[in-house]
């Protein structure tokens, strides 16, 4: 299981290297960040911003057209969901901080 950290590396490096990645590789990237983005709102409990969130619903779009994206587009929509991914990390250390201390027997 890869740690957020390690999905904000992959999709940035990505980001930087799109015009090397096969249209298959742009699906897998796109379908990842899209599970992570919901995955995270869902662990931090509110999951009604998945549907708010408009870079959600750009990686739902390409993620019907990867072939049709150009570099520039593929690029943008990978930054955009390495920014949300931050913004939900950043939520859960905050709702962790937040989180009563747990008693160990």
């Amino acid at each position: 299981m890869k740690t957020i950290a390690d999905v904000i590396a992959e999709l940035t490096m990505a980001a930087e290297e799109v015009n090397t990645l096969t249209a298959s590789e742009k699906l897998r990237l796109l379908g990842r960040a899209y599970v992570t983005i919901k995955e995270g709102w869902e662990l931090v409990g509110e999951p009604a911003k998945l549907q708010e969130s408009a870079e959600a619903m750009d990686l739902i779009q390409a993620g019907r057209i990867p072939l049709h994206l150009y570099d520039d587009e593929m690029k943008a929509i990978l930054l955009e969901a390495v920014k949300v991914i931050r913004q939900i990390d950043k939520a859960m250390s905050v709702k962790e901080a937040e989180a009563p201390p747990r008693h160990v027997r």
